[in-house]
This record gives C-alpha cells, structure tokens and sequence, in this order.
C-alpha cells in the first residue's frame, strides 16, 4: 500500500483523508501534537484502517519517495522543510501555482487542485491541473469528495472563482430567497424548507438539461416567471455574477 502524508487537519484534509483511508497508508503531520492525535483517533474510529500521527522534529517532513498532499494554509507552506523526493505532490493552496510549489517541494510529479466546501457532502466539483503522468492519480484522490475536471493551469484562477468562491455567493442568493418569502408571507421555517427544496431538486436537473432549456420550460408567455425574468434583467442579474466571478478570480 503506497504511503501518502497529509500535511494538514482541517475540513477539507478530514474530507479527503475519510475517502482515502483504506487506499493508503496514511501518516497525517502538521504544527499541533494534539490535533494530530484527535484527527488520526477519530480517522481510526477503533478500526484497522492505515492511520498514523506523523509528529515532526523541527518541522522536517521526510517525503522521500511518499505522495504528499497538502492541506494548509498557502502562508504555512513556507513553515516546514521537505526533505527528500516525493512521487507526487498534490496541492490545495488557493493562488499557489505549480512553479512555486517547484521551488519549495522536490517531487516527481505535482498537481495542484481547488475543491470546494461541498467537499464535506462528497459533492464537491475539484478543478485539477499539473503533469499529466499524474492526473489517473489525483482523479482517483480527489474523486472521493464528488466530482474533478482537468484543466490547464492558465484557466485556475477563474474555475477557483466559479468552483470554490460560488457557494459563498449561491447562499446569499438562498439567503436572499428565504428573507423575501418572508417578507412576502411565507414563515421563516416555511421559506428554508421551501428554498432547501428548490436547491435540492435543482441540482439534478442542471445535472440532465442546459441552464437555458430549464428557463425556457418555466417561462410561459406572459406568465408570472417570464416576469421575474424580465425584472432580473432590467436589474443586470448577469453584470453583477460576472462582476463577482471577476472580482474572486483577481484573488486567485
């Protein structure tokens, strides 16, 4: 069984780290002994799945011939030293590009991946670029938390905006649709299960039919959607999504 380190234990590491425990031997290091030790107890779950606390001495992390996999802030990258040659590094470090991560981390392959927080659902979408020796690999690592798409690295920073920053920006839409229905009648308890009902269903037929045929098969002529629409344009729904995705991209 091919070792990977986890450099990291938070959500996102968690996520990845309950997918991957029976493919891998996991050793799981970072900056706190106790966190460590409460991740890989709570990973283990009393079973005999390949867990283990990585404590590090002077914050060395020995990857020689290891897949590694980071999990941390993109400031505390800088915080260790990789001693060694890993087969592959996989990187979630938002606007840490892969010829950084060359300098930092000696490596046969490297890939570097944006999921999102849907991760915790196993519904994530995980944009993914790098060498292409590697991508079977990280599909089947990033696989676990939902769904990937392989793209060039030039195109990171806008599948970070519409990938990782969108779920910010759809619940202030469902914000936005609970506080009018109840503004317009409907409880508060009525309108989120309304609106969790909304999402919920229409996940699945964007899944099946392009966004412009799901519009068009609501909109009777001269009917109460057709309106809604026409007062979303008049408002420039679309300038302002844009705007958005802009903006977020620009940080990435």
């Amino acid at each position: 069984m091919e070792t990977l380190i986890l450099v990291g234990y938070g959500k996102m590491a968690r996520a990845l780290a309950f997918g991957l425990r029976d493919r891998f031997k996991l050793k799981v290091c970072g900056r706190d002994k106790i966190k460590i030790r409460a991740f890989c107890d709570e990973l283990s779950q009393g079973n005999s799945f390949n867990v283990e606390p990585y404590f590090l001495d002077d914050n060395i992390i020995d990857i020689q011939d290891s897949h590694v996999l980071l999990c941390i802030k993109p400031y505390a990258i800088n915080e260790f030293l990789y001693k060694g040659k890993a087969s592959a590094v996989y990187s979630i470090l938002n606007a840490v590009n892969l010829d950084s991560l060359k300098t930092e981390i000696s490596s046969e392959t490297y890939i570097r991946a944006m999921p999102n927080v849907a991760a915790q659902f196993n519904r994530s979408i995980t944009s993914i670029c790098g060498d292409m020796e590697a991508k079977d690999k990280a599909f089947d690592i990033f696989g676990v938390i939902g769904r990937c798409v392989w793209l060039d690295e030039k195109k990171m920073s806008i599948a970070t905006a519409v990938g990782g920053c969108s779920p910010a920006f759809l619940a202030v839409i469902a914000e936005s649709f609970i506080d009018s229905a109840v503004a317009y009648g409907l409880s508060r308890d009525e309108a989120r299960e309304v609106v969790q009902g909304l999402f919920y269903g229409f996940s699945s037929l964007l899944d099946e039919i392009h966004p412009s045929l799901i519009k068009e098969s609501v909109m009777s002529p001269g009917g109460s959607t057709s309106q809604g629409i026409l007062s979303l344009e008049r408002d420039g729904i679309r300038g302002v999504i844009s705007n958005a995705i802009l903006n977020s991209k620009n940080f990435s």
